[in-house]
């Protein structure tokens, strides 16, 4: 790779005085190697270069039809007006296994005066699936109980609120005072729902009039990912592009915190295109460009950078690899294969600049995308600067404790090196980008 690139030839000195209004200087040049940071004088700056962005489709969410509701068995139509009825329910919420939680909820005393006058059936525990894959079914176990004093019969349906359809399942004779636990498959209607933030809610209603007997909304809500079979969203990589690391954080325990963010971010959006710009709109806002070290040195995890936001602002913190690996992590959480590129480029001004952006993938090609400078989908936007000779690499596999031979470096801190990449793939001056 130096073969094909400058190196760092000038002084501290000579450093300190080229610094200019669009570019900072890496490292010193009397310190220890680093590997790929040698390679060049200054990182990146950020600007907003927004105005390089294509224009951004929006398409929105296809709503269901009873029609289309007719052809999937047990799926049932919400009326919109009821959403706003569903209250968030109190309860214990514990998780269990990946992508499930248990729900206790508080016990309810019934009046004895009411029961023989109507049906009285009500959700006292659950277990509920919030990590939802589209075109595919998700499974949650709901136990009720009859406070009435005869048997009833009726239905239980999970819903999700946003996307206007719940999926129902049957019960019958359930007799008074017992338990029963139904197992109702959702199913995620990826053409008739939106990637993001899934409110869910559970009611149950009785027969023979079918009324409602007991309502509420999940104090935890399902986060919506895309399908990454080979029907769907495949990565072309055969996963390597959707893996979690020690610098990428998810799907299911320390990572919990890294998907809600991620789903917050595209909540709504309908294609990965779509996702990945408003993910790349939301990372540049998220994050303070900081000029200090230690993040000029190394790579800092989704999760370091989460837990140690800027005191002044709680915006997150550090320079252009930062904004690339929250960005990647991100994308990656929904099912985005996203790969993390770090290319060095001639200035106009002849100095070497290094800068750290990413690639998603849209089910046909590579989409650029620079949360540092806001621009999407434009790889051209470099040259478009002036700037040549922009030489590229992909990184993956990011192991905390792959590179051992910096003693400020414990393994385990969430404080990458470049040489804690174990996957190093130099693609060169790729035509896109020259």
């Amino acid at each position: 790779m130096k073969g094909k690139i400058e190196m760092r030839v000038l002084s501290v000195l000579l450093a300190a005085l080229l610094v200019s209004g669009t570019m900072v200087p890496a490292v010193s040049a009397e310190s220890e190697s680093r590997g790929w940071l040698d390679t060049f004088d200054q990182w990146v700056e950020p600007r907003d270069m927004s105005k390089y962005t294509p224009v951004i489709e929006t398409p929105q969410r296809v709503p269901i039809t009873e029609e289309i509701a007719r052809q999937h068995p047990g799926v049932i139509i919400l009326d919109p007006k009821r959403e706003a009825e569903f209250q968030v329910i109190d309860a214990d919420v514990v998780p269990t296994s990946p992508g499930e939680v248990s729900l206790t909820l508080q016990a309810e005393s019934s009046d004895p005066s009411t029961r023989d006058l109507m049906p009285d059936v009500r959700m006292t525990q659950g277990t509920i699936s919030w990590y939802w894959t589209q075109d595919t079914f998700v499974y949650h176990e709901i136990t009720i109980h009859n406070y009435a004093s005869s048997a009833a019969s009726g239905m239980v349906i999970l819903w999700s609120l946003e996307d206007g359809y719940g999926c129902g399942v049957p019960f019958s004779d359930l007799a008074a005072g017992a338990d029963l636990t139904v197992t109702v498959p959702f199913e995620v209607l990826a053409q008739y729902s939106s990637i993001g933030i899934k409110p869910m809610a559970v009611e149950i209603r009785v027969d023979p009039t079918g009324l409602t007997s007991w309502m509420a909304r999940m104090p935890i809500d399902a986060i919506e990912k895309y399908n990454n079979d080979a029907s769907h969203l495949l990565d072309p990589d055969g996963g390597e592009n959707l893996e979690t690391s020690d610098l990428y954080h998810f799907p299911f325990s320390e990572g919990y915190g890294v998907l809600l963010e991620a789903a917050q971010a595209a909540d709504g959006t309908t294609e990965p295109y779509q996702s990945a710009h408003a993910i790349m709109q939301y990372v540049n806002g998220a994050m303070n460009y900081t000029y200090e070290d230690p993040y000029l040195e190394y790579i800092f995890s989704d999760l370091y950078m989460m837990d140690h936001p800027s005191s002044i602002d709680g915006k997150y913190m550090g320079v252009c690899d930062e904004y690339g690996t929250l960005y990647t992590a991100f994308t990656r959480a929904l099912g985005i294969p996203t790969r993390f590129l770090s290319f060095t480029m001639r200035l106009p001004s002849g100095n070497i600049a290094g800068h750290a952006i990413a690639e998603s993938w849209n089910g046909n090609t590579w989409i650029h995308s620079d949360p540092t400078l806001n621009v999407f989908d434009n790889p051209q936007v470099y040259r478009a600067e002036g700037n040549t000779h922009i030489s590229i690499t992909v990184y993956g596999d990011a192991d905390d404790s792959y590179y051992t031979q910096d003693p400020n470096d414990p393994t385990g801190d969430g404080i990458l090196r470049y040489e804690d990449f174990r996957t190093q793939v130099f693609l060169g001056e790729v035509p896109r980008y020259n």
